[in-house]
Order: C-alpha cells, then sequence, then structure tokens
C-alpha cells in the first residue's frame, strides 16, 4: 500500500512539473509589447492599464519617472468590468505617483545568441 501511494505521489509532481514547463513555454511564446503602455498607479504592486494598452506576463516594465531607474515585471494581469489591473513583482512602484498617469517603457529581453 505504501509503495502504490509514493508511486501514485511521484506521478502528481512530475506531472505538476510538466504542466509548470508546459505553461512557461506559452508564455515565452507570446510576442513581448513593444514601447511603451500607460497606465495609473494604485498601489505599492499594482497598476490599472490603459485600456488601449496591452501587457504579457512575465515582460518587464520601467515606470519612467524621474529617479526611478528599476525593472518591474508582469506578474498579473486581471480585467474586472472592463478594468485591467496589472500587478508587478519584485521592487514597489514609485508610490509619489499614485492615481497619477504614469507612463511605462517595455524593456525587451537581449536576443537570444
Amino acid at each position: 500500500m505504501r509503495i502504490r501511494n509514493g508511486v501514485i505521489a511521484m506521478g502528481v509532481t512530475v506531472a505538476s512539473f510538466g504542466l509548470l514547463v508546459a505553461a512557461a513555454g506559452a508564455a515565452s511564446a507570446t510576442t513581448p509589447t513593444k514601447g511603451a503602455v500607460t497606465g495609473v498607479i494604485t498601489g505599492a504592486h499594482t497598476f490599472t492599464l490603459n485600456p488601449a494598452d496591452t501587457v504579457v506576463l512575465g515582460e518587464l516594465l520601467r515606470p519612467d519617472t524621474p529617479f526611478y531607474g528599476a525593472d518591474v515585471p508582469v506578474t498579473g494581469i486581471s480585467t474586472v468590468r472592463g478594468v485591467t489591473t496589472v500587478t508587478t513583482g519584485f521592487t514597489f512602484l514609485p508610490l509619489n505617483r499614485a492615481n497619477v498617469t504614469t507612463t511605462f517603457t517595455v524593456v525587451l529581453p537581449p536576443p537570444p545568441p
């Protein structure tokens, strides 16, 4: 009985890893956003996106504000009632720009060798 439970648990673990790899591959195949997007910073890690703009999970954005040089990755995108909220990770967004329209430059990854 213990061996069977161990085999089942191992199978579930392997399958979960396979799903993560498949999701990562699909995300990396998505065309990155070009140029810049605009939005209004609403919190330390969130901003509402201009309806005319789009972002992709995993891409890097840099808020175009004075004295702010950090790139923040897009870690979540949700749309409720036509309002798209983008969640970013790692570094805080510049909170001195809260509730102000801000432009975000899309930082493209380096080309593969």
